[in-house]
């Protein structure tokens, strides 16, 4: 099982992926093709195996959109770090909200031991640092306070 990063998400897997916790009336309003106009200009990265997207992630420049094909949940872990790197490259302090009817990323942020910061209507709100998280989720050199040092360049290799 060869699993890498992509240049791109595929947008399309990343809809499928995500779209399947939505009701028919968000679905109505998020179509497939307002998804992909809306995000098609962020960065993001692509999860492949064996050449099959299988999800990814989406940084909207706030906060990342993580997506994984159900069949691929738990199993994409090698990935976890190359899409951190890319991800702290870009912004290394974010404040990510986790709904909470999303048990999966509920879960994963935990296992990743982003610390909760604040409460919404929706949710928990979760700061993501390079350093801040059980040792899973580290990336690069940090201090004890979680604060990131910068080490060059962060983004893996595509």
């Amino acid at each position: 099982m060869a699993l890498r990063l992509t240049e791109r998400v595929d947008l399309g897997v990343f809809y499928d992926a995500d779209s399947a916790r939505y009701d028919r009336r968000v679905l109505a309003v998020v179509t497939r093709e307002a998804f992909r106009a809306f995000y098609a200009e962020c960065p993001s990265v692509g999860f492949e195996c064996d050449g099959l997207p299988i999800g990814g992630v989406i940084f909207d420049g706030e906060a990342p959109h993580i997506a994984v094909l159900p069949a691929w949940h738990g199993r994409w872990g090698r990935l976890l770090r190359p899409m951190l790197e890319w991800l702290y490259g870009l912004k290394h302090d974010m404040v990510v909200p986790v709904d909470d009817d999303n048990p999966q990323i509920r879960a994963f942020v935990e296992r990743c031991g982003w610390p909760m910061v604040g409460r919404t209507a929706d949710g928990a709100l979760h700061r993501m640092t390079p350093g801040g998280a059980r040792r899973v989720a580290r990336v690069g050199n940090f201090c004890r306070s979680g604060d990131a040092l910068p080490t060059g360049d962060a983004s893996p290799a595509l």
